[in-house]
């Protein structure tokens, strides 16, 4: 979710957003089975299903989704049950546009708005959770974000989000660029493939500053502060550590080479999460994203 007008018009075009989403890591099956089981435990237990049944009481008057995108969170959030009302926002316009066709095609009533995050006040007060995906490591100002959620909140209300919080502009160490590249090396020519460079890569680089900024100025601008600032400005009830410090380096751009319908191409990818699973619990690296769910401090109450 961008705050930048450049970045705006970027997440405004729908086909290359849709064209994005194609190319990170959870667009792989074999890849989300394994960030659910790290979630709920369960290769079929999706982290909002988990969430909204361990952490949200059943029964939800209001609740609201920032950095809504196409509205696939609102909408399974919604189709589940036991929630009143739901108020969903995001920056870029066509997508919220996108995101409320898609809703009225499945019959459920949402409410959406076009809010930008890094200066816009929240649509609304008194929620009894807010949800935010994939969005906070866009804000700049995450302080006066951080204070506009506790204030929307009502008393005991959680705040919850599934994020990148790895290092800044993705700037991975020289260790864990190391790592990355001793799985690259391993996989066959036509999985090492990039279709947008048209050649087959022999190692990953590490993204310079300059390009992530010309693709997005706002691309994890403080996304090492997303969970840190969290702990502090909130009461924490859980958190689930989400992997990504290996796969989703690795298999930008190139997961659109493997074919899920070969049992070789899912084999090896069910290698691969394996293997980013041993690499976190021993330590040798740390996972880049996590699910934190939390509630408003008794502080912040009037």
């Amino acid at each position: 979710m961008p705050s930048s007008p450049g970045a705006g018009s970027r997440w405004n075009d729908a086909e290359l957003a849709t064209a994005i989403e194609s190319k990170v890591w959870t667009a792989s099956p074999t890849v989300r089975k394994y960030l659910h089981r790290l979630a709920s435990g369960h290769p079929d237990c999706d982290w909002p299903t988990y969430v909204r049944a361990k952490h949200i009481p059943a029964s939800v008057e209001r609740l609201l989704v920032l950095g809504c995108g196409s509205g696939w969170l609102d909408r399974a959030l919604m189709a589940k049950g036991g929630i009143g009302s739901i108020v969903a926002c995001d920056y870029a316009a066509a997508t919220v546009e996108r995101a409320k066709e898609l809703a009225r095609a499945e019959g459920l009533d949402i409410d959406y708005r076009v809010v930008d995050l890094e200066h816009d006040e929240l649509p609304g007060y008194g929620f009894d959770a807010i949800v935010a995906n994939d969005v906070l490591h866009h804000i700049t100002n995450l302080e006066s974000l951080y204070a506009r959620i506790q204030a929307s909140l009502r008393r005991g209300g959680h705040f919850i989000f599934s994020e990148y919080v790895g290092p800044n502009r993705f700037q991975y160490s020289d260790a864990q660029m190391d790592v990355i590249n001793r799985y690259m090396r391993v996989l066959p020519d036509h999985l090492r493939y990039d279709p947008c460079l048209k050649i087959t890569l022999r190692k990953k680089e590490r993204l310079s500053i300059e390009r992530v900024l010309a693709d997005d100025p706002t691309e994890a601008v403080r996304s090492e502060d997303v969970l840190p600032l969290a702990r502090s400005m909130f009461e924490v009830e859980a958190e689930y550590p989400y992997g990504g410090s290996l796969l989703s380096p690795l298999l930008y751009e190139i997961i659109v080479n493997f074919n899920e319908e070969n049992p070789e191409d899912r084999r090896l990818l069910e290698i691969l999460c394996d293997a980013e699973d041993r690499l976190i619990r021993s330590g040798h690296l740390s996972p880049d994203f996590c699910v934190f769910v939390a509630r408003r401090p008794e502080l912040s109450d009037p």
